[in-house]
């Protein structure tokens, strides 16, 4: 009965976004309209739409097994990335509307030249497909719990779930179903699951060790991997091709910033709000290993019943959904825009189909969700944030197209082999990253501004 159920409801509620998705094709009128929705997005849809990209995968399921596992330290996960995106509204997100371009390696290649765009795109592109990968990843951990069908059956249909609908209506399907998305989040997640657990489990939290709940660091996560989390959230969330087509997607640059600023005041909810989950978690489903804590979050929903966990849970699959549609587009936009040079919806569609498919075999490589995290977002931070944040301020930084190159290339690949080394001497891939990404920076730069040619 249970499963029944909540199958149904899921079905009823996917086949509702690919009913959007099929409307939303209606307004694709031109290139213009698939990537960016026309440039005709106002405060609310905007809001709704950036809050749903950037709460996903690392906002819910991996913070909920990092916590579960290493107590509160874990938070810093969120609290870097709602943090990238109030400094984001406050700096660069006019900057970014600006430059009506369509996509972020073509802000590169208008702020650095050809060489620096190439390099910015590829990277994009491979970081992108493993955030896809994470939020295949994240589904699955919610549908294995909630239906008896095996890992493997589950990846690949929410793969092509997360490719149909992107498909079918480009950047107007990702913003009307992301509407429909965060509504459905804020009441399965904020409203209801986090404060029905938290009184659930509240007159036990003092069961929890006083580790766990030690902040800003513990036992588990000293100052390091604490610094490592920070900063791996929180530069994405300053500099993020997913984040910059919502942006570039804004009816004018006022609303690009204050979007943005009321998307990181909801990112801090909903990081409390998964706090609370996970913390209940310990509480109600206590001794999960490593392997399986990741389903620590569905498992505690699952207490509080069938009928309200399956609707609690589908606001789970929203989140997940409405991260990984942001991101296909943003890719496959990429993809047409910077590597093909030309703005051509089938390109584009390819992409989608490719890039998703691509993640799969990535999900199945990467079993575990905290690894894919690490993974997508150390050789994203690492290789190209901080030439990019270099290269609006060039008028002070008198960063060179030269320094930006071996930033990117540098920063991304170092990063890269230092995570496959397992991070060496306990330094984070990150960190090192950074430090490898700002030489060149500081090193090739010329004493007056470089002459660049725009891409």
């Amino acid at each position: 009965m249970y499963n029944e159920l909540t199958i149904s409801l899921l079905l009823v509620y996917l086949a509702a976004l690919m009913t959007i998705g099929l409307l939303s094709s209606k307004k694709v009128k031109d290139a213009k309209g698939f990537f960016i929705a026309g440039r005709s997005l106002g405060f609310l849809p905007l809001t709704a739409t950036i809050t749903a990209t950037v709460v996903g995968g690392s906002a819910t399921i991996a913070t909920a097994k990092l916590v579960y596992l290493n107590g509160l330290p874990a938070l810093w996960l969120d609290i870097g990335a709602a943090l990238g995106l109030i400094i984001l509204s406050l700096t660069l997100a006019k900057m970014v509307r600006k430059t009506k371009l369509f996509s972020l390696a073509e802000i590169v290649g208008h702020l650095f030249n050809k060489k620096v765009r190439n390099v910015a795109a590829v990277l994009i592109i491979l970081t992108q497909i493993a955030w896809i990968s994470l939020l295949i990843q994240g589904t699955s951990a919610i549908l294995t719990v909630l239906v008896p069908i095996d890992y493997t059956s589950v990846l690949i249909f929410i793969t092509i779930i997360f490719i149909a609908y992107t498909l079918i209506g480009g950047q107007f399907a990702v913003v009307y179903t992301d509407i429909v998305q965060f509504i459905v989040m804020i009441i399965g997640v904020c409203i209801l699951a986090a404060p029905l657990l938290f009184l659930k489990t509240a007159p036990f939290i003092g069961d929890i060790s006083t580790n766990h709940l030690s902040f800003p660091i513990n036992q588990n996560l000293g100052l390091l991997p604490v610094l490592s989390f920070f900063f791996m959230m929180l530069m994405p969330n300053i500099v993020g091709p997913d984040i910059y087509s919502k942006i570039l997607s804004a009816k004018d640059e006022k609303t690009a910033k204050f979007a943005t600023f009321f998307s990181g005041i909801f990112r801090i909810i909903f990081a409390i709000s998964i706090t609370l989950i996970a913390l209940s978690a310990i509480i109600l489903v206590p001794g999960l290993s490593q392997a399986e804590a990741v389903f620590a979050l569905p498992k505690a929903i699952l207490t509080l019943g069938p009928v309200l966990a399956g609707i609690i849970l589908a606001a789970f699959v929203s989140v997940m959904l409405s991260s990984a549609d942001s991101v296909l587009i943003s890719a496959s936009t990429i993809l047409s825009v910077d590597i093909f040079k030309k703005k051509n919806i089938k390109i584009s569609r390819v992409g989608i189909i490719c890039f998703g498919l691509v993640a799969l075999v990535l999900a199945f490589y990467f079993n575990d969700i905290v690894q894919t995290l690490q993974l997508a977002y150390t050789i994203f931070t690492a290789g190209l944030t901080l030439p990019i944040i270099f290269g609006f301020y060039k008028q002070k930084t008198k960063v060179t197209s030269n320094g930006a190159f071996f930033s990117l290339l540098l920063g991304g690949s170092i990063s890269l082999i230092w995570f496959f080394l397992n991070n060496p001497y306990g330094i984070d891939a990150v960190i090192i990253g950074l430090i490898v990404s700002l030489l060149p920076l500081l090193i090739l730069r010329e004493s007056t501004n470089e002459r660049n040619n725009p891409a």
